[in-house]
């Protein structure tokens, strides 16, 4: 299932996405009810498919199957839907935490002169940061002229995990979206001596609209192998980043498992997979990068100027689109 929160009216609806148009899950699972002459519909509706995204995952097994239960009924009867163009997409889920993993692609290591890690990444950043597709992201010259995009894929979790091993990591995703993790360069590296940089992932990461999430999520069900799935960045037209999750460092069983280490996983945490090479940090001598050229059609570029439009692709997901600009 494709699963979007949407807003009609000022009021977000949690909706499923069928050939090119969005339907109402809950008042959809409501009207199936009522065909099965449950008087309750609509209450019983209201428990089973809450009205939020988060909710929706947090009811587990038993909101899944009244939403397969509502695509199959759209199936057959064929319900008029409204179309995709025609309705607001928002974030498809306010996360209730987005863990962020860093230094996870070895060509994106390359380019800014560092060497593999021993583990992960790890820093946080916030959800109030988080902004819709075809939303506007602020461009605030006090809080950087750096502004930088990352393409990543978004792990969203079903079920509380704790001390989660590997293999049975994929237990606990509940499906993927896109996530562009907007950072602030100068910021988050700061020159600290001859050839020493010290890292700032507070302020360099949440600031507002600097999380944009979406268009919508991929349930595991119909995506259940996310290990082969082609990545790209446009900025404006001009092809920036261009990876594969094959060549990822630490997939997404190994991230799962490793977070999970530290902190319970929550229904509704999101977990952003790092980004590949190419983002303006490649090539910004003055931060540390040591870039090199690239033979995969990707033009090395610098940081994102007003006006400038981000469109995130991951390969069977769909398409994330921002533009970034002075807002007021």
């Amino acid at each position: 299932m494709r699963l979007v929160t949407y807003e009609v009216g000022g009021k977000s609806l949690l909706g499923v996405i069928l050939a090119g148009k969005v339907y109402d899950l809950q008042k959809s699972y409501a009207a199936l009810l009522k065909e099965q002459g449950n008087t309750l519909a609509e209450k019983v509706s209201a428990v089973r498919i809450p009205s939020t995204m988060v909710a929706f995952i947090e009811g587990g097994e038993k909101a899944l199957a009244a939403a397969k239960e509502t695509v199959a009924y759209l199936e057959k009867t064929q319900l008029p839907g409204i179309d995709l163009f025609d309705v607001k997409l928002k974030a498809p889920l306010m996360p209730t935490t987005i863990i962020c993993g860093g230094a996870n692609f070895h060509d994106h290591l390359d380019e800014t002169h560092r060497s593999k890690p021993t583990e992960v990444e790890f820093f946080l950043k916030s959800p109030h940061a988080v902004a819709d597709p075809f939303q506007k992201v602020e461009y605030e010259e006090r809080v950087t002229r750096k502004y930088d995009y990352e393409v990543e894929l978004g792990i969203i979790i079903s079920k509380p995990a704790r001390q989660v091993k590997v293999e049975d990591a994929l237990d606990y995703v509940f499906g993927y979206t896109i996530f562009n993790d907007i950072s602030a360069r100068d910021r988050q590296v700061i020159p600290w001596g001859k050839d020493n940089f010290q890292l700032r992932f507070g302020e360099g990461k949440s600031y507002d609209t600097g999380a944009p999430v979406g268009p919508w999520i991929v349930t595991k069900d119909e995506l259940n192998d996310v290990s082969n799935l082609a990545l790209r960045t446009t900025i404006s037209g001009e092809l920036r980043q261009n990876n594969n999750m094959k060549n990822i460092i630490w997939n997404v069983p190994a991230l799962v498992s490793f977070y999970s280490t530290y902190m319970t996983l929550s229904p509704g945490f999101l977990i952003a997979s790092g980004t590949p090479g190419g983002p303006a940090l490649g090539s910004d001598v003055e931060l540390g990068a040591d870039p090199y050229e690239r033979k995969d059609g990707v033009k090395r570029g610098g940081y994102m100027q007003p006006k400038d439009v981000m469109r995130l692709e991951i390969e069977k997901i769909g398409v994330l689109e921002n533009q970034i600009d002075r807002l007021s």
